[in-house]
């Protein structure tokens, strides 16, 4: 039954009661009439209240639904109420001096009352505890071990360990909303845009304005804006040009300018609110001090964008949850900047291996706050654009501090999944796309897609997260388009290790249900079908109506096996799959709006049901990223 018919249920109920007694001739009362809108008024205030103490400790999105529904229905209950009782009220502000006389009952409550207004203080503090409870749920974990050195003897098996432990602790289930404790306190958010009072500022040109030939300053200011500039204004947020988690944006972009035209080599940080560079080195950083000496990508690159997360922007709000949206959140932008550099005649080039340290302590930023997640060379030629797995000089990964971090499990997971320079090394060699297996029978062969006609900066320039969906069936050649959008490229950028799942409610010439997709042969292998799987969608999704009302939901999961094959060591290659997602899901993103249709991401979910949703095995594969995809409605 839908929300809104389960808030009303009880006032339809005393409406079909009122109108029952009033066709059998034996009309309620206005007294009673007052005194039943009093009792629902009562327990709708109760339950709204209730519910918005819960949003405001918890700030989980679907009870926020309920949140506002009840709230109707109070404003209903209140107007009603009013109506009843204007006269009374009316009387007693003109004549102030003179009240009713007051009953036995009205003159001495006793205990009813206060035991009522007991109870009401119990509910409110319920609310709020268990709100707490839920919403701050990550755990004070000594990520360490007793007597350990700073680096474990298998530093590679200690990290896949550790991100094990984080990604469990990190998962959403329904018993977890009452089996969590609070642990860290991250506070106020921090500012939404990050300011270097006092730098040297240089206004880029308009993200319209012509690029020269070479790489000048305005392809620079075009690639920037592309990737996390403010493209609107919506009630005081300022929206970006990738998508984010809860609006939150914790990206922070900073350029290493080299050979670009127009601007001075240096280290500059990009000030996304006013589209201007901050100057804050006056000479370009070198390779080690990037924490990537001999990286083949960085020799001839006329700018290196090394990429940020503020961590308390967006932990404020999902606690330990947070290292996985940051991730995937910035592999939506690196996918922008990708795009948008392309459309200037220039590639980026993802680094793989680099010391977040060195180049964290390069940036002047402090670690325990703001974490180095990415690294960019942009380059002019035709060089391929893929990761430089070269890089001959390293420990890694990184190993928590003993000490307690302010970040609790999101420091911890973080220095594991960094690297640290060392020794020289043998060249890791890149992880191999696995070859494509045999088709099962009933697989689906898909219809050829043809790319979608449009021009890819006005695409993210127009691109907006779409929550309400038509009824429409969505075409099988825009399903397909958009699978093939995704898996386009001859190899990953950063990961082979994302899979694709497809949960079809409404696509023409497709059965509902569940359906791995098969890049090689352009193919749906079934999973689970025929099957309706709206509701379970949705429930899965912590209820977001977004996913049930969807024509196809994309499940994309990381293979376990794969990613702790990374040439970089699984704790590495558990970012690079959540990067790698965050990558494919803005290609839906821009293929979708090209062929203007709506799609929006979600990342909250519950993990044991998405994997049953889709048929996954949690010990060979983990879910790790929605996105809903269907007709816009407006």
């Amino acid at each position: 039954m839908p929300k809104l018919l389960w808030v009303a249920l009880p006032l339809l109920l005393a409406a079909g009661l009122i109108a029952t007694q009033a066709l059998r001739r034996q009309p309620l009362s206005r007294h009673a009439v007052n005194i039943w809108s009093s009792v629902l008024l009562l327990a709708y205030v109760l339950t709204t209240a209730g519910l918005g103490i819960f949003w405001v400790a918890n700030q989980q999105l679907p009870v926020f639904d309920w949140h506002y529904l009840f709230g109707y229905g109070t404003v209903l209950l209140v107007a009603l109420h009013l109506a009843f009782n204007f006269r009374t009220v009316w009387r007693y502000l003109v004549r102030p001096g003179i009240a009713p006389a007051a009953t036995g009952a009205d003159a001495a409550p006793g205990r009813r009352g206060a035991l009522g207004a007991l109870g009401l203080l119990a509910a409110i503090g319920a609310a709020f505890a268990l709100g707490m409870r839920h919403g701050r749920s990550e755990l004070r974990v000594d990520w360490g071990r007793q007597g350990a050195t700073d680096v474990p003897p298998d530093p590679a098996a200690a990290g896949l360990a550790l991100v094990e432990r984080f990604h469990a602790f990190s998962s959403h289930s329904r018993e977890g909303v009452l089996l969590r404790a609070p642990g860290v306190d991250w506070g106020d958010p921090p500012p939404a845009f990050k300011r270097y009072a006092g730098a040297p500022r240089l206004a880029l040109p308009a993200p319209g304005a012509t690029p020269g030939t070479p790489f000048d300053l305005a392809a620079l200011g075009a690639a920037l804006w592309h990737t996390t500039g403010v493209t609107a204004s919506r009630g005081g947020l300022k929206l970006r040009a990738s998508p984010s988690s809860g609006a939150l944006f914790s990206t922070e972009l900073y350029v290493a300018s080299r050979a670009v035209r127009g601007l001075a080599p240096g280290l500059w940080h990009y000030d996304s609110q006013a589209h201007a560079l901050e100057r804050l080195q006056g000479v370009a950083p070198d390779d080690a001090a990037l924490g990537a000496p001999g990286e083949a990508a960085l020799c001839d690159a006329v700018a290196v964008v090394v990429v940020t997360a503020i961590f308390g922007r967006t932990g404020h709000k999902y606690r330990d949850r947070t290292y996985r949206y940051v991730l995937a959140d910035l592999g939506h932008a690196l996918e922008n900047l990708r795009v948008a550099a392309g459309a200037a005649s220039a590639q980026a080039r993802f680094v793989a291996g680099f010391d977040e340290s060195r180049a964290a302590a390069t940036l002047g930023v402090d670690e325990a706050e703001e974490g180095v997640l990415a690294m960019a060379a942009l380059q002019v030629g035709h060089a391929p654009s893929r990761p430089s797995l070269s890089t001959p000089r390293w420990l890694g990964p990184g190993w928590p501090a003993k000490q307690a971090s302010p970040l609790g499990v999101t420091a911890a997971v973080h220095a594991v999944t960094s690297l640290r320079t060392a020794v020289p090394s043998p060249a890791p060699a890149s992880t191999p796309v696995p070859h494509a297996a045999a088709l099962p029978p009933g697989a689906i062969a898909l219809p050829p897609a043809t790319a979608a006609k449009a021009d890819m900066l006005d695409v993210i320039a127009a691109r907006r997260s779409k929550r309400r969906f038509a009824t429409t069936p969505l075409p099988l050649e825009a399903l397909a388009g958009a699978l093939v959008a995704m898996t386009a490229r001859s190899e990953p950028i950063l990961s082979t290790a994302v899979r694709v799942d497809v949960v079809i409610h409404a696509v023409a010439g497709i059965p509902p249900g569940a359906y791995r997709y098969a890049p090689a042969q352009h193919a749906l292998v079934p999973r689970r079908v025929p099957a309706e799987l709206r509701a379970a969608a949705r429930a899965a999704a912590l209820g977001q109506d977004v996913i049930g009302h969807a024509a196809a939901v994309f499940v994309l999961s990381m293979d376990r096996a794969v990613f702790a094959a990374d040439p970089m060591g699984p704790a590495r290659g558990y970012r690079h799959a959540f990067l790698e997602a965050g990558l494919v899901g803005e290609r839906i993103y821009l293929d979708a709006v090209a062929r203007g249709l709506g799609v929006c991401a979600v990342g909250a979910f519950y993990d044991d049901e998405a994997s049953k949703l889709v048929g996954i095995d949690p010990a060979r594969e983990w879910v790790i990223h929605f996105a809903a995809l269907g007709v816009p409605s407006d």
